[in-house]
């Protein structure tokens, strides 16, 4: 049942990502995974003030009302959340890949940063939104929106610590509640670090409860079984995992599909699997041409970019372009012209730009600054088409040796590598590089066109016809394959 689990995760999720229906939930898991502590290690100091010990106490949320009560006020509840939450842990790889992903919106009743730190570490925008009144700040355009549904560890007064905030949710924090339950009846929800022990577990599932309707989105929970190691004796850990097995199989009352994992280090690789599909539905051309004019394939390149571009969002793919000289424009020229033409509106969500920052008269390129930006564009596109590659130096064509560097990033990032080597410049260099070697034409993991296709591909008295029709019949291809 798990791998039916993962296999249909892997196919239904990552296409909600790129519809924009895709939303995550990140629990108490992550947070642990990172090293913060569990509920009931974070809760040690204060039972033991009280002289109740954490581990004995099932309802973790009562544990901090009773010390409430006892001492007259939260003061000690907070400063332990201060002391202990407070701390910087290195963000983990699962945070570092879902800050890449097309994620729009992101639930959580995590206290920490790492969210935060993880867009802020690629400059991504993101508005957290820790307290109800916040949700009526206008957004960030462009930017992912963080629902802290229990509170952040920058604002100790206004956190969900004890029963007394559960039991008062709905008035003090219930304007959290129609926008939660409108994403859990229209959107796919993926519930990462989900913790039977985790307190507020019960309260989320409660509140997907009351959102259920009669054909919900297929929600996902990745979900690590207990292991032996995690527990004191044998009896500990056989009925902590009879409670995780029972408890796998009621999240199906809530439309959740378990995927489980054996360890947590698989999250990140499970994530890498949802980017890698994410980004093969996502092309970017990359290639150069002079603008001088004199050569007279220039009209040609500049078509045939269009037609590419148009072709992809024809196909509902996703353009990625670093907006270069010529080739850029005229791909982005007809990618939005299909759009427009299709009636979509979402270029915004379907064109990811980079335009590559020119130096002055006389200045030298960042070529560092470049570098990340070829790496970054590479990372997201599944599919790379090498058009042209030349440049201009001192009144002479040459090859364009950006364009190569970009081969090679996008050799590095696994993507597929198709070059249209029909009018010289890197791209014949390409696939010149590819024909006959050993890098894989076919099958899940191909990774370059056949040699058949790479001739025709090259062959410099194709038409214009012939060279978009065998990129277009490779793309269904992949399309099928994935």
């Amino acid at each position: 049942m798990a791998g039916v689990g993962r296999t249909k995760f892997l196919k239904e999720f990552p296409s909600s990502l790129h519809d924009g229906a895709g939303v995550t939930f990140v629990g108490a898991g992550v947070s642990m995974a990172a090293g913060y502590p569990s509920w009931t290690e974070l809760l040690t100091e204060i039972g033991e003030e009280i002289g109740v010990n954490s581990r004995d106490i099932q309802d973790l949320a009562a544990l901090t009302q009773w010390h409430i009560l006892e001492t007259g006020n939260a003061t000690g509840v907070r400063n332990v959340i201060k002391r202990e939450i407070g701390q910087e842990f290195a963000v983990p790889e699962t945070l570092q890949i879902l800050a890449r992903l097309p994620v729009r919106h992101i639930w959580t009743t995590n206290y920490d940063r790492l969210v935060e730190r993880a867009f802020a570490a690629i400059n991504r925008p993101l508005d957290a939104i820790s307290g109800a009144k916040d949700l009526a700040l206008r957004p960030t355009p462009g930017a992912a929106r963080l629902y802290k549904m229990h509170g952040s560890v920058d604002r100790l007064d206004d956190l969900v610590i004890s029963t007394d905030d559960y039991e008062l949710y709905r008035t003090r924090r219930g304007a959290f509640l129609p926008l939660l339950q409108a994403h859990l009846s229209s959107m796919s929800m993926l519930f990462v670090g989900l913790s039977l022990t985790d307190p507020n577990v019960r309260h989320v599932l409660s509140l997907i409860r009351e959102s259920f309707t009669e054909a919900p989105p297929e929600h996902f929970a990745v979900l690590r079984p207990p292991k032996r190691t995690d527990f004191r004796t044998d009896d500990e850990f056989k009925a902590r995992l009879a409670q995780h097995q029972l408890w796998a199989k009621d999240l199906r009352r809530y439309g959740l599909v378990a995927v489980e994992i054996d360890n947590y280090d698989e999250v990140p690789q499970l994530l890498h699997q949802v980017e890698k599909r994410v980004a093969g539905k996502r092309v970017w051309v990359s290639g150069s041409w002079p603008l001088d004019g004199s050569d007279p394939r220039t009209s040609r390149i500049y078509a045939i970019a269009e037609k590419l571009g148009r072709m992809i969002g024809d196909t509902g793919r996703d353009l990625v372009s670093g907006a270069g000289l010529l080739v850029g424009p005229a791909t982005v020229s007809g990618f939005m012209d299909a759009l427009r033409t299709g009636g979509g509106w979402d270029i915004d969500r379907r064109l990811i730009a980079r335009p590559f920052p020119q130096p002055l008269p006389g200045k030298m390129a960042d070529r560092d600054r470049w570098r990340a930006l070829r790496a970054e564009l590479a990372r997201h596109a599944g599919i790379v088409v090498f058009l042209g590659g030349l440049k201009s130096e001192a009144g002479t064509e040459v090859i364009a040796d950006g364009v190569k560097e970009e081969f090679e990033l996008a050799q590095t990032a696994g993507s597929f590598l198709l070059p249209i080597g029909a009018f010289s410049g890197a791209a014949e260099a390409i696939g010149r590089e590819l024909l006959g070697s050993a890098t894989p034409s076919t099958g899940p993991k191909a990774s370059r066109p056949t040699d058949d296709e790479l001739r025709v591909l090259s062959d410099v008295d194709a038409t214009d016809d012939e060279l978009l029709s065998t990129v277009r019949a490779i793309l269904d291809r992949l399309a099928k394959v994935g």
